[in-house]
């Protein structure tokens, strides 16, 4: 019996070292709002793009949340133009796939999806929230980034 029990507390103490790093540094909790405008309404060139709003949760270093594409394309929030260096509740990136954040692809579909990550200071990664559009773009008519006029824009 003392066998056993010796064995148990073994097994329960190594399981309990081996998730120290993961259990001293969690994801930070937050809340993130998303808008999307599909019609690229008061966009460069009507191009279809989400705000991205981190609406509650602590402040973390910019440089350590990512946005990410399907593709695997990424960038840092405070690379983006609207991003700053260290994300407060409130503030927010304009994800289009243009310019600032051209890294990444641009909406072209319903169901494209961004996700919002966290690195902690290993390097190691957690996907704290996700996006997708919930509709296919509407550019507006005789826009000149949809020369065939599906609403798509031409870039798709």
């Amino acid at each position: 019996m003392v066998a056993i029990t010796v064995v148990l507390a073994a097994t329960i103490a190594t399981f309990a070292l081996a998730f120290d790093d993961e259990l001293q540094e969690p994801a930070p909790p937050s809340a993130f709002e998303y808008e999307y405008s599909a019609t690229g309404e008061g966009n460069d060139d009507n191009r279809p793009y989400v705000k991205l709003r981190h609406a509650a949760g602590r402040p973390v270093d910019a440089d350590r949340v990512v946005i990410k594409d399907e593709s695997g394309n990424r960038i840092y929030w405070n690379e983006v133009w609207t991003g700053g260096e260290t994300l407060v509740a409130g503030d927010y990136v304009h994800i289009d796939g243009y310019r600032s954040d051209d890294v990444l692809d641009p909406i072209c579909e319903a169901g494209d999806t961004y996700w919002v990550i966290v690195e902690n200071s290993d390097g190691e990664q957690i996907a704290i929230d996700r996006w997708e559009a919930p509709r296919d773009p509407n550019v507006p008519p005789g826009s000149w980034i949809d020369s065939d006029g599906d609403g798509i824009p031409d870039a798709c």
